[in-house]
């Protein structure tokens, strides 16, 4: 039964790897989205912002552990995989690139919105930006950055053996929206309110770029979760209205719109075969 199982599991470790994802993630985020059920028939009441923060903080650890998982069960290299983390040492320019593109995207969509849709400038949408440093540190390691050796790490190279760089970014971009969906009827999380459309449209254009970023960079997960951190902060910078703004229609489309935009320059630009320059290392593990 166990040989059967692993002989499963090997010939379809991504697949396999989505469904644990799925499983942990949504097992982690069910009591959330079902608070008032949950609370009546379970002695764990989920009655404040912080048992919210810690259930949506473990499901978000779902992709790494079903990544860990899978590549043991199929035999591969637990160590290979991991130390996808320790390629700092790439050009500066990927660096920057991690760290200022969502920040440039956003203040991008807020001129448009300013200067297109006649949006006020609001004074008070910087008063946060102190935070940034702090956001920056927490979604890096437990909201968001945490994913990517699941979605970049694991995932992506394993699909990248059989389809262009273009078509495995947007298996991945639809896996990964879908992922996010429970958060959306979760009050507290950062989906919640957001217009879905929009959302899924950024999210999808993003994983190209992530996968941009990973090939160019010969497999650096680490920089996949600087840029998953730089996204995941960025929108305190939008600059008509703050953050907040980004759960309405117009700022969010506009900011999915500037995604889209990029991701469509990098296949003009790099080829949807590789994603990359062709002198780029072959991003293996």
């Amino acid at each position: 039964m166990a040989l059967r199982i692993r002989r499963h599991v090997s010939n379809h470790p991504v697949a396999t790897f989505f469904v644990v994802a799925y499983l942990l993630s949504w097992t982690a985020w069910t009591p959330l989205v079902f608070g008032d059920w949950w609370a009546t028939w379970s002695p764990l009441i989920l009655a404040n912002d912080l048992q919210t923060m810690l259930f949506i903080m473990v499901g978000g650890f779902g992709p790494l552990v079903a990544a860990a998982l899978v590549t043991w069960v199929i035999g591969d290299s637990i160590r290979e995989w991991a130390a996808q983390l320790l390629r700092w040492n790439v050009p500066v320019r990927y660096w920057v690139f991690a760290l200022s593109f969502p920040a440039i995207a956003v203040i991008t969509a807020s001129a448009i919105h300013m200067f297109v849709f006649d949006g006020q400038f609001s004074p008070e949408s910087t008063s946060v930006l102190l935070l940034y440093p702090v956001l920056f540190l927490q979604v890096f390691l437990v909201g968001g950055g945490n994913e990517e050796l699941g979605w970049r790490g694991f995932a992506l190279p394993r699909l990248q053996r059989s389809y262009s760089a273009l078509a495995a970014s947007l298996i991945i971009g639809v896996g990964w929206f879908a992922w996010h969906l429970p958060l959306f009827l979760v009050a507290g999380s950062t989906q919640a309110g957001d217009p879905v459309y929009y959302y899924a449209l950024a999210v999808i254009a993003l994983s190209v770029v992530f996968t941009w970023l990973y090939n160019e960079t010969g497999g650096s997960v680490l920089l996949t979760m600087v840029l998953h951190a730089s996204v995941n902060t960025g929108g305190i910078f939008y600059l008509v209205g703050g953050g907040t703004a980004l759960q309405t229609d117009l700022p969010n489309g506009l900011y999915a719109v500037v995604f889209l935009l990029a991701a469509l320059v990098l296949v003009v630009v790099y080829g949807s075969e590789r994603l990359a320059d062709v002198d780029a290392v072959e991003a293996t593990v």
